[in-house]
């Protein structure tokens, strides 16, 4: 499962990544909904803009390399936030915040 946070999430975000789930209930220490995906077993996180239900494709590369190869196999999103500021980690603390629209004329057909 991989859940996409907006900007509004952000101290959740670094709370739930400096902590153990194996010590801590993170749904309860960080306020959050856990929601049942149709297609994995990890559960949805209401509060997130987007989430991405994956299959691990493969794990040959996580005992050299901690890579493992997704396949998506459901999205889902909330269409009612019109613009997501969505959160994403670039290492060591670093997130970039998406959201910025920018609208080019098509020449498509």
């Amino acid at each position: 499962m991989i859940n996409i946070p907006t900007l509004e999430l952000a101290k959740q975000v670094v709370g739930i990544g400096n902590c153990s789930g194996l010590k801590v209930d993170k749904f309860a220490k960080f306020g959050l909904t856990p929601t049942a995906a149709s297609e994995v077993q990890a559960p949805l996180i209401a509060e997130c803009y987007a989430s991405l239900e994956c299959r691990v494709a493969d794990a040959r590369l996580v005992n050299r390399y901690n890579f493992f190869i997704l396949e998506g196999v459901r999205a889902w999103v909330d269409s009612a936030v019109r613009k997501p500021q969505t959160l994403h980690h670039r290492g060591n603390g670093v997130f970039a915040v998406a959201g910025e629209t920018v609208k080019l004329r098509s020449s498509m057909k």
